[in-house]
C-alpha cells in the first residue's frame, strides 16, 4: 500500500520502514543468487551520459571530480567512473552488493588495469554516509535504475535530499523505468493507479511494484533547482540474457548563485554518436 494513503505519522513511518526493508531484502536475495551475472560490468548508458557531460565540461573549477552512486549494486558503473579519474561515492541498501562492489574494487587494483580514482562503498543511505561529510559537498549526484522501486513519498524525498549534497553547477543524472517498459504480458496495472504504478503477474515476484517515472515527475521533484536540464531515452537489458528495460534519464545541472567570485556555467554543444542507443527528445 502506498504510504500516501496511510494516515498518522507513526503508520506512514512504519510503511516508509517496511518498503525500505521489502527493497532491500529482494536485492539482498538478487545479489546472492547472481552476483556479477546481474549485469556483468558494461558500464550502463547513464553512466556514459554523465561522463561524457563531465569530460566535454572545459568549464570545470576543478580537476577532481567525485560523484555519489546511489543504488550501486557491485559496483559495474562505480568502476567504470573510477577508470576515468573521478572519485566515487558508491551506496546501496545491500549489504551483498557492497561486498561486492569492495571486491571488485580490490581485485581491480590487483589486476593492474589502471584506476585513475579512489572509491568507497557504503551500505546504508545519503544521510547515514554524510553524517562525517559535514559541510563537504560533491559535484555530481548518480542513479541507474532504482528510483522507479520507490513510493511516491520516498522518490521525491531522495531525489530533494541528494540536491542539498551537491555544490553549485553540480551534475544531477538519474534514469529509472518509463511508461514504455509496461508488458502487458508479465505485468499489470494496479486499479486506480493506471498509466503510473504496476505489478507483475508472477506471484513470485508479489510486492515488486513498478513505479514508472514520467518527465513531469522529475520536473515536480527538482526541477526548480536545475538548470540546462536535458532528458534522454535509453534501453539496457534488465539482467544479462533478458529483454530490456526502457528507462527515461534526466541530466542536469543544480542552479549557480551568481557572484563576483563564481563564474556561470554556460552549456556545451552535445556531441552525438557517442552514447549508443539513446534518442534526445527534449531540453
Amino acid at each position: 500500500m502506498d504510504a500516501n494513503l496511510i494516515t498518522g505519522p507513526m503508520r506512514v513511518s512504519e510503511a516508509r520502514a517496511s518498503g525500505k526493508a521489502r527493497i532491500a531484502r529482494t536485492w539482498q536475495q538478487y545479489y546472492e543468487e547472481r552476483g556479477y551475472g546481474l549485469w556483468g560490468f558494461a558500464p550502463s548508458p547513464a553512466a556514459r551520459i554523465l561522463a561524457e557531460a563531465i569530460l566535454n565540461d572545459s568549464f570545470r573549477t576543478s580537476e577532481r571530480v567525485e560523484i555519489i552512486d546511489w543504488g550501486c549494486g557491485y559496483g559495474r558503473d562505480s568502476l567504470y567512473f573510477l577508470e576515468l579519474g573521478f572519485d566515487v561515492i558508491g551506496i546501496d541498501v545491500s549489504r551483498k552488493a557492497v561486498a561486492l562492489a569492495r571486491a571488485a574494487y580490490m581485485q581491480r587494483q590487483r589486476s593492474g588495469i589502471p584506476l585513475i580514482g579512489s572509491a568507497s562503498f557504503h551500505a546504508g543511505d545519503l544521510r547515514s554516509v554524510f553524517k562525517s561529510r559535514v559541510g563537504q559537498k560533491v559535484c555530481a549526484f548518480f542513479s541507474n535504475r532504482v528510483l522507479h522501486l520507490l513510493s511516491e513519498t520516498a522518490f521525491y524525498e531522495v531525489m530533494r535530499e541528494a540536491i542539498g549534497y551537491l555544490e553549485q553547477g553540480a551534475y544531477f543524472c538519474v534514469s529509472a523505468r518509463s511508461r514504455d517498459d509496461f508488458d502487458s504480458s508479465v505485468m499489470e496495472w494496479i486499479p486506480g493507479r493506471e498509466q503510473e504504478l504496476a505489478r507483475y503477474k508472477d506471484p513470485v515476484r508479489d510486492g515488486h511494484e513498478i513505479a514508472f517515472v514520467t518527465r513531469e515527475r522529475f520536473l515536480q521533484a527538482v526541477g526548480q533547482n536545475l538548470t540546462q536540464t536535458t532528458f534522454l531515452r535509453a534501453t539496457e537489458p534488465e539482467r544479462v540474457g533478458v529483454l530490456d528495460t526502457h528507462l527515461l534519464v534526466m541530466l542536469g545541472r543544480t542552479k549557480v548563485v551568481p557572484c563576483p567570485q563564481y563564474k556561470s556555467v554556460h552549456s556545451r554543444e552535445r556531441r552525438s554518436g557517442t552514447v549508443p542507443a539513446i534518442q534526445l527528445f527534449g531540453g
